[in-house]
């Protein structure tokens, strides 16, 4: 690589820069896709990588612990070698390990590694368990930053700029993942709905126990329940998951619901393609037939007119929202 700097009208002659990149270099970025680019074939079938501009996460999978450990081991070594190999620095204090599964108290820890629980990945917060506690707890607490930033705005601010704020620094990190999240259990959703309810008030100069519903409809806000359900059946609607119709050649009268898998845990329910198709299984047949893009405007429209609480709101309301 060639870089030279001009310093006024005087010119510094060219340099050769053998390894790493400048600071800031608009290089960066497209040289590490490259360098890493065919990190999953060195791998090969020893463990799954999920790559996302510079962070990179190993999964690693097993039904016994000694076979988790050593593919977990080999993982981990593969990846240093290819750093190396590379000239990359592998950080070993940047790099976590999270086990999850019944087996995670009996496996071995990587030498070298720190276990942690949970892990913060792309701003999600992972635990061992999948419950998305953590995540809520961090979720929050961003969101009650937001809420006094907010009185701030209102106490200085127009209206529309309240508003505008709510939307940038509230309801921005409540969609963030939501499809994940969302259906993790009725009480993490819920502690989100009452910060949300609180952050509503503020914005129109209600009392901590005045009811808020109308002001969901006046402001024209979706609650968080709401931007769940219609995530999800946009998610579901997108998959091109099986109908009914194309499982079997009976005629039946829900043609277009589509085909719900058996399962035998409940956090299979929680998947976002799960839940999502139990939504979406639910709305009339003229909505089913729409895309997805035509069919989230169809569902955002009708929920912002109706301020939903809970899913039970939601089913109960299905017969006079459409």
């Amino acid at each position: 690589m060639i870089l030279s700097k001009s310093y006024h009208r005087t010119r510094e002659s060219y340099k050769a820069i053998k390894r790493g990149v400048p600071q800031g270099s608009v290089l960066g970025p497209v040289l590490f896709v490259l360098f890493t680019a065919d990190l999953p074939k060195y791998l090969g079938n020893k463990s799954y990588p999920i790559m996302y501009a510079d962070d990179t996460v190993l999964v690693t999978s097993s039904k016994s612990t000694e076979d988790l450990d050593i593919q977990t081991f080999i993982s981990v070594s593969m990846a240093q070698q290819y750093c190396s190999n590379n000239d990359l620095v592998f950080n070993a204090a940047k790099t976590k390990y999270l086990a999850s599964g019944r087996l995670e108290d009996h496996l071995t820890e990587p030498p070298d590694l720190q276990r942690v629980k949970p892990v913060k990945h792309l701003g999600i917060m992972l635990d061992q368990s999948l419950s998305w506690n953590d995540h809520i707890d961090h979720l929050c607490s961003r969101l009650s930053t937001a809420i006094f930033a907010l009185k701030r705005i209102k106490a200085v601010g127009t209206p529309e700029a309240v508003k505008a704020a709510y939307y940038a620094l509230f309801e921005a990190h409540v969609r963030y993942a939501i499809t994940l999240w969302g259906g993790s259990s009725g009480g993490n959703l819920n502690r989100v709905l009452v910060l949300q309810k609180r952050a509503l008030r503020i914005m129109n100069g209600l009392q901590p126990q005045e009811s808020c519903r109308e002001t969901f409809k006046s402001f024209e806000i979706l609650t968080v329940v709401s931007i769940y359900i219609i995530e999800v059946i946009t998610y579901a609607s997108k998959q091109n998951l099986p109908k009914i119709s194309e499982v079997h050649g009976h005629n039946t009268r829900r043609p277009n619901n589509i085909s719900l898998p058996a399962h035998r845990t409940t956090l299979y329910t929680k998947k976002p393609s799960f839940s999502g198709a139990r939504f979406f299984n639910m709305l009339p047949e003229n909505l089913k037939m729409c895309d997805s893009k035509t069919l989230k405007k169809r569902l955002t429209s009708s929920l912002i007119n109706t301020t939903i609480y809970s899913f039970d709101e939601f089913f109960d309301a299905i017969t006079t929202l459409f």
